[in-house]
Formats: C-alpha cells, sequence, structure tokens
C-alpha cells in the first residue's frame, strides 16, 4: 500500500473521469507512485532450499514507510519476512491424497469429499491467532486473507505447501484491536495482465487503495516504470459509520455497504479502463423516504429504525455487458433490487417487505420452528439462483418455473432465514422471486439439523450458496458446512403432496462440522463452479481449478483452505440419489476421524438421526467390512500387511469409541467386540507366522500358518483368483477372512491329522508342524481372551456375565470346531509326546527341544480348553434352544470327566506343579487332591527304594512332607470341598491309618469327612475316641452305626456292645458341665438311658436270633457251601408249610437264606422264620422257652403300637391253628389226666407256660390274643416290608392269610376254641405257679402242703 506521507492532500484526486492528463505538483515525489517490490529476507533456521533460487513469496509495500512496531496494541512489521516456498511436504502414511494437487482428503462418502488443499502462506499457518478473514475467487484462482495489518493473496489451488503469496503491508492499520477488519476484495485482471487486482477499504476512516494488478504491483515498483496503483478515502461518512460489506459488482464495480444501513457505488476504473477511485451514495431503496431515488443526508439519518440492518447485498449479471443488478436484504425481511451500470447510474427495480410472507411459510413447512418466538426472525444471507441453465437441470430442481427466465425484472433468490433462541437455531432455506411489484414465495426446504447461534465474534457471517447447475446448496456457519440438496425427489404420492404444498420432501442433507478449539473458524468462503458455466469471463487461467460439479471453498483459521466437492452432481436427482445413512456417518467418524489433526469433529456436536437398532446394524456391517477388508477405504494390496492389519485394529477401536453402548442391545455390542478380537488375534498369528518363517531354513518355509491357509475348504475362505494376480493366499486369507478366524484357529489340527494320516513329511516336519499348532492354538485363544479382559467394559459385556434369552452369539472362541479339535490336538499330543519318549534305533530321531517346548506349552493348552469349555456351557445354559441347551450339558459332562483326565495325564511327563496349578484355577478338587497324593506317594516310594540314611532319600522325605504342609495350607484355603476329595483319595491310596494320622489338619476336616460319611463310620467311632477323645460322640456313631446301618448281625452285635460300653463309660465320668436337672439326672444321663434302653433292644433281638440260628445249625454243619446249607435248612424246617402256599415258602426262603447269611434280620422275618419254622420237640429247653413265645418277644422289642398288636395276633394265630383242636374238642372216653396231658401237648400251652414263667414285663403288658381277636389279621392289608411288591404277589399272600384265618374261625366257631384258650392259659398259671411253689419250699427245705398237680404234663418239668 502507499505511505501517508505520499497523498497529504487526502484521498486521490482521479475520482472523476477526465481524458487531460494532471499536471504534476512541484514535488516529484507527488508523481511517484507506489512502490511494490519483492523483497528477500535473510533465511530462517528452518529454510533448507537453496537461498538463490527465484522467490515465490512476495511482500508488497511503498518505500520510505515509517510505520511504528505497535500501534494501540497491535504489532505492526517494519521489516517484514520473506516467506520461501518449499516443496508439498509429503502426506504422512494413512493420510488419503487427492488426484494428484496434494490435497488430503478430510473426510469422503458417496455424496461429497471434504479435502484439505496444501497451498498456505507461512505466516498465515505460523501466525493462526490473530483476527482474520477474507475470500476465495474460484474465478481466478486467488484467496484473499485480511489482518489488521497485512493483506495476503496467493493461489489456493497451488499444490506446494508455500505457494507463491503477495503480502501487502496495510498503511492504514486499526487503531483497536477491537475494530472491524479491513475489507477487500480482488479485481477483475485487466485486458493487459492475467492476475487480479486488489482494492482494500478500511472499515473505519474510509481509506481505499486499489491495484491494477497484484504481479505488477511488485515488479513495476522494482523497475519504477509507471504507476500501478492508486488510493483513495470515502468522503460524507458518519460519525461512528464503518463500512460493513464490499461486494463485487464488476464489471460495473463494488457495492459498499455501511453500519448505519446505507449503500454507496464504488468504481475503481475510469471509462477508459485506467485505475481510478470513485464512491457514490445510493439512495437505497431500504430507506422509508417517499423522494427521488438519490436521498440527502437527512433522509438518510432519518431511517434510523434500519441502521445496521443490512443482512447481505449480492449482485448478479445483468442483460448487458457493464450492467449489474444489486439485490439488498435486511435482517427483517426487506428486499430491495437495483439495476447498476458501469459509471454509477442505477435504477431501482422492487422494494417490498416480506417478513410475514416468510415466516408464515417456514412455520408451515417446518412446524417446530412456531416454538420460536417471533421476533427472532432473522434473514441471514441470501444468494442468486444461477440461470442459463441446461433444461435437464431445470427439470430436476425442485425450485420454481422461474429457473426458465433470465430478465432482469424477475430476480430469483434464495434466502437462509432462522429462528431462533438462546440454545438453538433452526434455518430454513426459501426461495423468492422478486418482480417489478411483488415478491413471491416458491420452495421453503427446512434445514433438519439443530444449530447453536453462530458467535458473536465469528470473522464471518453464514452464506448460503447455490452454485451451478443448481442442485445443491451450501450453507456455510462459523464451525459448520451444510450440504443440501435442491433435486427433486423421486416420485411419490407423498412428494407430489408436499409440492402442491411448496415443501421440499426430505432429500439429502449432511452436516460437516469443524472442531469448536482454538482459533479454528471459517474466515471467508466462496464456491467453484462446473467449468463452462461464467459468462464474464471465459479466459483461461493459471491458477483456476477446473471441476464437473460444484463445491464450496473454505478458509478455515488455524488450518488452511478445505474444499468441499460434491462427488456427483447428477446423482442427487437420480432414482437413488445418495442419502446420509448410519453407515456412511460411522464411516466418516471412523477412517478420517482416527487422525488427530483433522480439523472435522464427527461426534459429539449433535446426535445422529438414526433409531438405535438402525445405528447397532449399520456399526455391525462396518465392522465386518473392516475385518473382510470389504470397504474402500482399506488398501486391498497393502505392502506391509502388518502395518494393514494393525490400522484394522485400530479402526476398530474407534468404532466403539464413538458408540453410545448404552444405547446398543446386547447382541450388537457382542458382535462388535468379537469383530474387534478376531482383527487383534489376526494380528498376532500373523506376526507369529513371520516369526515361524525367520525361524524355518530355506526351502522350507511352509509354515502352520501359510498350509492352513491353503488347506481350508473352498466353502470356508475366500478364493483367490491368480486370473487377475492373487496368488498369495495367506495374504489374501488375512485380509479377507478374518471374519471366519475360528475356522482358521481349529484347522490347525485338522492339518495336523491329514499330514498324519496321508504321510506328507517326515517326523520331524510333523514334529515341528505340532509345535506351531500347539502355539497359534494355545497363542490365539490367550490373545483373544487378553483382549476380552482388557476391553469388555468399552463394549459392555462382561465376560463373567452371560444375557438370557438369544442376546448374545455363540463366542466364536468356544465353537463345536474349536473345542473339539483342541481336545483332539491334546490327545495328539499325549500320543506324540509318549511315543518319543522312549528312544528307538531304528528310527530316527526328533527335535528334542521341540518336543521339550510342545510338553510345556501342554498345561496352558489344557488351560485353553477347559476356558473353552466353560464358556460354551455359560453361554449354552441361557439360551432358548432346547438342542444348544443339550449340547451344553453335554459339555458339563465333558468338562466335569476332562478336568480330572487331562490333568491328571499331565503328571505323566512330570508337569505335576503345572497340574496342581490348573486344578486350583478350576477348583478341580478331584484332580487337585489325586495329584497332591499321588506326587506325596511317589516321594515317599522313591524315599523307600533308597538308603535310608542317604541324602537322598531325606529329600525325598521332606520333598514329601512339604506338599502335606501345601495340602494342608489348601485345606484352608478351599475348605471342606477339597478337605473331604483329599481325605478320600488317601484313604483309597493308603488307607484308614494314613487319614487318621495326617499331621497338618489344622480344622478338624478329618473328624468331619469321617462323620459325613456313614459308610465311614467304622473308622469315624475309631477318629472320636483315639483322636478327638470324644466317647458321647464314639457312642452316638456306633448306636447309629448298629441300629440303622451294620447288615451283619454278628458285626451288630459288637458295634451295639461297644456303644452300650461307651455310653457306660461317659456316664462313669463326673459330669463337669453343670446340666443337672432338680431331679439329681443330667439331661446326658437321661439321654444316655434311652440310648442304653435301644441297645438293649437291639441286643435282645440278636440273642432271639442267635437262639433260632442255634437250632438251625445243627441241620446244616453237613453242608458243603451256602446252597446246600438253605437247601437242607428248607427241607428239615421248612416241613409245616403247605405246599399250596408256594408264596409263604418263598418268604420263608428268603428269611432262611438271611438268617444263614448273618444278617440282621427285620422283626416281622424274624417272626415269619419263627411261627413257620418246625423245631424239634427239645428246642424249648434248649432255648429257653417256646418258639412263639420268642416271636412274641421279638414283637415287644422290636415293634411298637399296632405294627406290635398286629404282629401279635398273626403270632397268635399261626400259633393255633398248628393244633389239632378238633381232636382236643372230643373228650369222649377221656378222663381228666388224659385230657391234661392233650391239653400240655399243645403249642399253645407251651407258648402260654412260656409268657407265664416270664417275669412281668416293666410296661404290664402281657401279650395274650383270644382267638376271636386274632381273627382277620392281614388279610386286606399286608404288613409294610410288602407295600412295594407287585400287586400279583401280595394277593397271593392275601389268600394264605385268608386260608390261615378260615381255619382259625373253623377252631373258633365249631371246637370251642374260645372256651379251650382260657383252659389252657389256666392250666399253663397253675403249673407255673405249682412249681415255683414247689421250689420255694425246697430251697426252704420243707415239704409242700399238697401233691403238684398237673405232674404228668410233658416228658420232664418245665425249668424257669
Amino acid at each position: 500500500m502507499f505511505s501517508p506521507s505520499l497523498h497529504e492532500g487526502g484521498p486521490a484526486k482521479g475520482t472523476r473521469s477526465s481524458r487531460r492528463r494532471q499536471r504534476p505538483l512541484s514535488s516529484d515525489t507527488s508523481l511517484q507512485q507506489p512502490k511494490a517490490k519483492r523483497q528477500r529476507l535473510p533465511l530462517s533456521e528452518t529454510t533448507f532450499v537453496n537461498p538463490d533460487a527465484a522467490p515465490e513469496m512476495f511482500e508488497v509495500k511503498p518505500d520510505k514507510i515509517d510505520i511504528p512496531l505497535k500501534r494501540d496494541g497491535l504489532e505492526a512489521i517494519a521489516a517484514p519476512r520473506k516467506e520461501l516456498s518449499f516443496r508439498s511436504k509429503k502426506p504422512k502414511v494413512g493420510e488419503r491424497t487427492g488426484k494428484g494437487d496434494g490435497s488430503v482428503i478430510l473426510t469422503q462418502n458417496n455424496a461429497y469429499t471434504v479435502s484439505k488443499l496444501p497451498g498456505l502462506p507461512d505466516r498465515l499457518r505460523a501466525d493462526a491467532q490473530n483476527r482474520q478473514h477474507g475470500a476465495i475467487y474460484s474465478s481466478t484462482g486467488y484467496a484473499l486473507t485480511l489482518t489488521h495489518t497485512h493483506a495476503f493473496v496467493w493461489p489456493y489451488t497451488s499444490s506446494t505447501a508455500s505457494p507463491e503469496t503477495f503480502t501487502f503491508t496495510l498503511p492504514y492499520p486499526s487503531k483497536h484491536a477491537s475494530d472491524p477488519l479491513p475489507l477487500g476484495s480482488l479485481v477483475s485482471p485487466s485486458s493487459a495482465s492475467e492476475e487480479p487486482g486488489l482494492v482494500i477499504v478500511m472499515p473505519v476512516s474510509g481509506k481505499i487503495a486499489y491495484w491494477e494488478s497484484i504481479s505488477n504491483a511488485a515488479t513495476l515498483d522494482f523497475i519504477r516504470q509507471q504507476r500501478s496503483g492508486v488510493e483513495d478515502s470515502i468522503s460524507g461518512m458518519f460519525s461512528g459509520e464503518h463500512v460493513v460489506q464490499i461486494i463485487n459488482a464488476e464489471s460495473a464495480g463494488f457495492i459498499l455497504a455501511f453500519s448505519s444501513g446505507r449503500l454507496a457505488y464504488m468504481n475503481v476504473r475510469d471509462s477508459h479502463g485506467r485505475p481510478a477511485i470513485s464512491v457514490q451514495f445510493l439512495r437505497s431503496g431500504l430507506s422509508n423516504s417517499s423522494g427521488g431515488f438519490f436521498g440527502s443526508l437527512r433522509n438518510a439519518l432519518s431511517s434510523t429504525s434500519l441502521r445496521g440492518d443490512i443482512a447481505a447485498v449480492r449482485t448478479s449479471q445483468g442483460s448487458t455487458v457493464g450492467e449489474r443488478v444489486v439485490v439488498a436484504a435486511t435482517s427483517r425481511g426487506r428486499l430491495s433490487s437495483w439495476k447498476v451500470q458501469r459509471g454509477g447510474r442505477h435504477d431501482l427495480l422492487t422494494d417490498v417487505d416480506i417478513k410475514e410472507d416468510l415466516l408464515r411459510s417456514i412455520h408451515q413447512a417446518d412446524p417446530d420452528t412456531q416454538l420460536f418466538p417471533p421476533e427472532s426472525f432473522e434473514v441471514v444471507d441470501f444468494t442468486f439462483v444461477p440461470r442459463g441453465l441446461e433444461r435437464k437441470y431445470v427439470d430436476m430442481n425442485r425450485l420454481s418455473q422461474a429457473l426458465s427466465y433470465d430478465q432482469d425484472e424477475l430476480q430469483h433468490l434464495l434466502l437462509l432465514i432462522s429462528v431462533s433462541n438462546r440454545q438453538q437455531v433452526k434455518y430454513s432455506l426459501v426461495e423468492v422471486v422478486m418482480s417489478a411489484k411483488e415478491a413471491s414465495i416458491g420452495m421453503v426446504r427446512p434445514l433438519t439439523s439443530d444449530f447453536t447461534p453462530v458467535r458473536a465474534s465469528a470473522a464471518s457471517k453464514p452464506r448460503v450458496y447455490l452454485p451451478r447447475p443448481g442442485l445443491v446448496a451450501f450453507v456455510v456457519l462459523d464451525r459448520a458446512v451444510v450440504i443440501a440438496s435442491m433435486a427433486a425427489p423421486p416420485d411419490s404420492p407423498d412428494s407430489q403432496l408436499q409440492e402442491d404444498s411448496h415443501i421440499i420432501p426430505a432429500t439429502f442433507e449432511d452436516v460437516i462440522d469443524f472442531r469448536d478449539e482454538g482459533e479454528i473458524q471459517v474466515t471467508g468462503s466462496g464456491i467453484e463452479e462446473p467449468a463452462g458455466s461464467e459468462k464474464d469471463d471465459q479466459r483461461e487461467r493459471p491458477h483456476r481449478h477446473r471441476t464437473k460439479n460444484p463445491a464450496a471453498v473454505l478458509l478455515l483459521q488455524g488450518v488452511g483452505t478445505i474444499r468441499v466437492a460434491v462427488a456427483d452432481v447428477d446423482r442427487f436427482a437420480s432414482d437413488k440419489p445418495p442419502e446420509v445413512t448410519a453407515k456412511s456417518k460411522l464411516e466418516q467418524a471412523v477412517f478420517f476421524g482416527m487422525k488427530t489433526d483433522n480439523p472435522l469433529v464427527f461426534q459429539g456436536r449433535r446426535e445422529l438421526p438414526f433409531s438405535p437398532q438402525q445405528i447397532g446394524n449399520a456399526a455391525i456391517e462396518l465392522s465386518h467390512e473392516i475385518v473382510s477388508s470389504k470397504t474402500s477405504y482399506i488398501v486391498n494390496l497393502p505392502a506391509s500387511l502388518d502395518n494393514n492389519m494393525k490400522t484394522r485394529v485400530a479402526y476398530l477401536d474407534r468404532l466403539i469409541s464413538i458408540l453410545d453402548i448404552k444405547l446398543l442391545d446386547m447382541r450388537t455390542r457382542s458382535i462388535l467386540l468379537y469383530n474387534a478380537e478376531k482383527m487383534a488375534v489376526a494380528t498376532w498369528i500373523w506376526q507369529q507366522h513371520q516369526q515361524f518363517l525367520a525361524e524355518r531354513p530355506e526351502g522350507d518355509k511352509k509354515t502352520l500358518v501359510s498350509e492352513t491357509a491353503v488347506y481350508i475348504n473352498e466353502q470356508q475362505k475366500t478364493e483367490p483368483n491368480p486370473a487377475i494376480g492373487q496368488v498369495d493366499p495367506v495374504r489374501h486369507w488375512f485380509l479377507n477372512d478374518v471374519w471366519r478366524l475360528d475356522i482358521f484357529i481349529a484347522w490347525g489340527y485338522q492339518l495336523i491329522k491329514y499330514t498324519w494320516a496321508e504321510h506328507s513329511t517326515d517326523n520331524e516336519g510333523l514334529n515341528r508342524l505340532l509345535w506351531e499348532a500347539v502355539v497359534i492354538m494355545n497363542g490365539a485363544l490367550r490373545a483373544a481372551h487378553e483382549y476380552r479382559n482388557e476391553n469388555w467394559h468399552f463394549y459392555g459385556v462382561d465376560p463373567q456375565q452371560a444375557a438370557g434369552g438369544d442376546a448374545i452369539p455363540e463366542p466364536w472362541t468356544s465353537t463345536v470346531f474349536i473345542t473339539t479339535n483342541l481336545k483332539r490336538l491334546i490327545e495328539f499330543c499325549y500320543e506324540w509326546l509318549n511315543k518319543w519318549s522312549v528312544p528307538d534305533r531304528e528310527r530316527a530321531q526328533v527335535n528334542g527341544r521341540v518336543l521339550e517346548s510342545i510338553k510345556k506349552t501342554l498345561p496352558a493348552l489344557t488351560d485353553r480348553y477347559f476356558t473353552a469349555l466353560n464358556e460354551y456351557i455359560r453361554w449354552a445354559s441361557e439360551r432358548d434352544d432346547p438342542e444348544i441347551q443339550e449340547r451344553g450339558k453335554n459339555y458339563q459332562r465333558a468338562y466335569a470327566n476332562d478336568t480330572y483326565e487331562k490333568i491328571l495325564r499331565l503328571k505323566e511327563f512330570d508337569l505335576w506343579e503345572d497340574a496342581i496349578e490348573l486344578a486350583k484355577k478350576y477348583s478341580a478338587f478331584d484332580s487337585l487332591a489325586e495329584v497332591y497324593v499321588q506326587l506325596i506317594l511317589s516321594h515317599e516310594h522313591k524315599a523307600e527304594a533308597l538308603p535310608i540314611s542317604t541324602e537322598a532319600a531325606a529329600k525325598e522325605l521332606r520333598g514329601a512332607d512339604k506338599k502335606k504342609q501345601e495340602m494342608g495350607a489348601l485345606f484352608t484355603r478351599y475348605g471342606e470341598k477339597f478337605a473331604y476329595r483329599a481325605y478320600e483319595v488317601l484313604l483309597e491310596n493308603s488307607g484308614v491309618q494314613a487319614v487318621l494320622e495326617f499331621p497338618y489338619d489344622n480344622h478338624g476336616y478329618a473328624t468331619r469327612f469321617l462323620r459325613t460319611k456313614p459308610e465311614l463310620a467304622k473308622i469315624s467311632w475309631i477318629n472320636d475316641i483315639e483322636r478327638e477323645k470324644d466317647i458321647d460322640h464314639a457312642a452316638e456313631t456306633l448306636l447309629d452305626l448298629g441300629l440303622s446301618r451294620e447288615q451283619q448281625v454278628w458285626n451288630k452285635k459288637i458295634e451295639l456292645s461297644l456303644g452300650k460300653l461307651a455310653l457306660l463309660a461317659e456316664e462313669a465320668e463326673p459330669s463337669v458341665n453343670g446340666d443337672s436337672t432338680a431331679n439329681g439326672y443330667s439331661d446326658s444321663e437321661a439321654r444316655h438311658g434311652a440310648n442304653l434302653e435301644k441297645i438293649d433292644r437291639e441286643l435282645t433281638l440278636i440273642k432271639i436270633q442267635d437262639l433260632l440260628y442255634s437250632q438251625i445249625l445243627p441241620t446244616i454243619e453237613e453242608a458243603v457251601d451256602e446252597a446246600a446249607a438253605l437247601e437242607l435248612a428248607l427241607k428239615e424246617h421248612g416241613v409245616l408249610i403247605p405246599k399250596k402256599h408256594k408264596v409263604l415258602s418263598q418268604i420263608f426262603e428268603d428269611g432262611m437264606m438271611r438268617l444263614l447269611k448273618h444278617e440282621a434280620l427285620q422283626p416281622f422275618t424274624l417272626i415269619d422264620l419263627l411261627t413257620l419254622a418246625y423245631l424239634p420237640p427239645g428246642h424249648i429247653d434248649a432255648i429257653g422257652g417256646d418258639q412263639f413265645f420268642w416271636a412274641l418277644q421279638v414283637a415287644r422289642y422290636g415293634l411298637k403300637g399296632e405294627e406290635r398288636r398286629d404282629a401279635e395276633r398273626l403270632i397268635w394265630r399261626r400259633c393255633l391253628i398248628r393244633d389239632d383242636w378238633k381232636h382236643v374238642n372230643e373228650t369222649n372216653d377221656k378222663n381228666d389226666s388224659d385230657q391234661l396231658a392233650a391239653i400240655g401237648q399243645t403249642t399253645a400251652y407251651r407258648c402260654m407256660f412260656s409268657i407265664a414263667n416270664e417275669d412281668l414285663p416293666k410296661d404290664g403288658h402281657l401279650p395274650y390274643v383270644k382267638p376271636s381277636d386274632a381273627l382277620g389279621v392281614f388279610t386286606t392289608q399286608l404288613d409294610r416290608r410288602f407295600s412295594s411288591m407287585d400287586e400279583t404277589f401280595q394277593n397271593k399272600l392275601l389268600d394264605v392269610m385268608k386260608a390261615d384265618d378260615a381255619k382259625l374261625r373253623t377252631y373258633v366257631e365249631k371246637h370251642q376254641l374260645e372256651a379251650w384258650y382260657i383252659s389252657v392259659k389256666e392250666c399253663a398259671d397253675r403249673t407255673v405257679a405249682d412249681a415255683y411253689r414247689r421250689l420255694t419250699a425246697a430251697i426252704q427245705g420243707t415239704d409242700p402242703d399238697r401233691p403238684v398237680l398237673f405232674g404228668g404234663l410233658g416228658s420232664q418239668p418245665l425249668e424257669l
């Protein structure tokens, strides 16, 4: 710019056109032109180019300008730096660059591409924090940025990072930092230059400077040939008034808008095309004055209500050269238009106020806007709708038919309208057609996105652009750009109704947001239109960007130049127009949001307009495309597959980071987690494959990974196509089939199996393949679970909590294929290690280190197997599918079996400690106890095999003792679950003594173990006495064992006797617990008394059984075996059972067999034997009583209540029917002695005599049953022994009972049995009484008073 000293007279003199050259002033300096030259600066430290190279960065400044370093807080540059240009920087790895222009793609989808252009002046890049604004001029390819002190012009399409830049130092910098920034505009090139000119307006002072050519400004200043720039100032500005807009209306000139609401016309060339500045105010149609077109200062001042109300001023091409139509709009909805010609002539075309119409239209189109206050209505900006469009684009557009008219009287506008509150702004695009008399409203297109209010400090106001061919509109905000389709949607009934209402149906709309941080903001913008659309200038421009589709170009402070280019504008009007989908938004956020230096923000600014289900489905689809490399954003033939896979892992991490997992269902989250796991594991496998290759010798590069990729079934992978160069199956698999990783991992065993079966390699090769298979399967599953455990909280899928129903898909780490082949691989390792554990001279040995590695990895591989089983079991248990549930149960059984067997197999390979740790991890107490006991025994056996005094033997014994201590510590850690199982194993392997003598049981688990095992009661009571000194509990144990559990009568007798002895010993100890009662007996004594009574009863039953066995024993002494003994006993003692009563014979046989086996008989069984067996006549003397008497004793001591009463009735019925009472009742021809003898031979008499001879029972109950009372017992229902027998057997036994009952009834009814029963009882009682009298007399030495009655009864006197 020019120094103030050069023009002290004020504005430039060339304010009006004149052919006459003005005479120069007396001073030569008055004719001197402003200098603009290219100055070189010293190289900075970062400069690395040749210092002699031609500069491409210029600073244009006048000579002799003395600018202070600081003025009112604003820094002024006294000595401008030279900004050298460098070669464009290489894009970073992962950056997507444009086609040859050096741009970097910031985001992309099927509708548009956002890219960052490389060119930016170094000063703007380094000094991004200062206030600035600017504009883009696509017709010339230049960009302009202004600060308080400088103007920068550079070709924004340059492919170099530091393009050729023209820097102008402003001669009149702002006085205050808060002052408005200078305004400027590039001027269309003159006929003598291809470079544009530059005009600068200082808003507050009104100073104007104009350069005819930015390039000549530097060159001509250097050679001082001719004037290339002029300056002037605006006269007539009000106090406090400043310029707010400069609008290019070339070739007519420029329009200036003022803060007061006034407009002015400015021209920078005279009528001959020479540089000359002229300014004249327009009498604005926005004024309420009714005067002429040109106004006065008074009229301007009177329009106070409109001051500062101008929203935008725009110009369009006039119908003739040098003519423009200017339209101005106020923020309140008033529109005015003029036709302006070169030189300043102008005519008013329209002046209308359409606020109410606009407000009503947007309310109708978008009912949500009615919620905003009407006073918030504002016209933000507008643009002209392009004219002269091809017919197809007119038909494609949703705008009105005004697109077809080119008359100046008809102005076709697109307005940007807003309504707002403090938190939110709603925008709408409204079509307005202005004629001379009115303005009509056409299409209304609400922007569906919500925005926050534009900041008051924003460098530029919101702008709306509608570039040719008018199918896509751009709305540029301070930190966002909206791309909105204006094309007609595909025909549908809904779209037709909306068209009739002038409402555009929902079409493509997307928002590009910039980061809300630092100084990032839009400071200027412009558009690029398809080539050939400009009518005013068709000359070729070297920096002009040629494009087939419209684009918006933004100046983004702190970043650079951003181009938002439509991909295919015609597609917006096709049958399948682009649309914003959940997947496209996720793609942008994932693939472009990873770069930290990306100025775009893809999340957090606004919610995605999609349902959670849509977002979830899109996330699943995108995740799958990343894993399978099916997206265009991933290179399908990378140079480094490792980097490619790491990038895909990062993409998946980025995907979950941008999702709100709380809105996604469990199935979606699980699938996303599984895909991320597969990608991470596949990366590990590829790295392991690289290591395998490095370890293999040349000529042997076929690893398990490469062979698996080849051998996988073609239906389980994507087959490479050699015809198009896909010749690497391994890389092809890792690019396309990672989502099938579960199949790949499981196929490791399949490869081993095929190699083994087909002998396709030697033993050493198979040994190596087996090791690689173990490493891959173990490492892959371990890596998967590590990733899951470290990252599950990002996905909200807790691996320890399975969701119900079918929410979670089958875990890929525990599929049937993986679990099955994992188990088979482990078992193959067993066989392989056993095969090579013994050297064989006839075969070549395999690599021992590889074998050792396989063995050492075996515990970890087993661990993976158990984890997979557990995982599947937990998942299957929550499924609704019965088939899956059943498979889960099978897995549960396999898990229970394998956690025992496979852990124990480890000890075969001397992996004791690994087996122990594995058993601890899975709480496999069976195997843990088995391993510990076997290890202890192993140490002890080794010690026994060594000399006792050797150190080796002592070492083994110390090892055994150490393991015993560890086992005792595990008692404390795991409790009885482990302790009980350990004692079971110890009992099985080392006997009772090892259990009783285990030294490290500090919690009494041995005692509790023995007490909880009824089958160990015989050991438990010994432990109670020897270890616990608990005689009381020992007695209880023996009592329980003898009364309830013992089956052998001899054992039972011993156990009850010992129990009785223990109770008596316990009673003998003095009472120390103070539990005595008022009657002098303690509670324990009372309890012991009851127990002693039970023991006495059982011992009595055992005694009776022994007495019966003593009568059977002589019969079977000659028997050679048990069967013969049974046969002899039945033959001798079962003769009284009628042959027709076979069921009774079966009962008798079963009881006799048990008796001979010395089993403890049940009371009813013993009663059956006593009442059915034939015993020799002398048995009464031998066993001390009649067999029926002993049967009654069994009922007394073994039964209670009704059972005892029924048993006694049964005994008496069998007793009474054993004799012939018909013969007894026939007393004819018999004297009394004969009759008494007949009575004395009856079974009833012998039974009654035994009863009378017995002491009176304590309960006073005498077991007499009259014949009539014995009738009917067990004729309708049998005793409890037969309740579970089949009905046929029960019916047969009931028939036998009925037959006996009928026989007894006959004796009662026909042979006076009831009376004879009384007589027999009296005889038995007198006989016993007389015997006692004689015995007493004999003891006292006196004779009896009367002779003995019934002396002839029996062969011998009955002994007492």
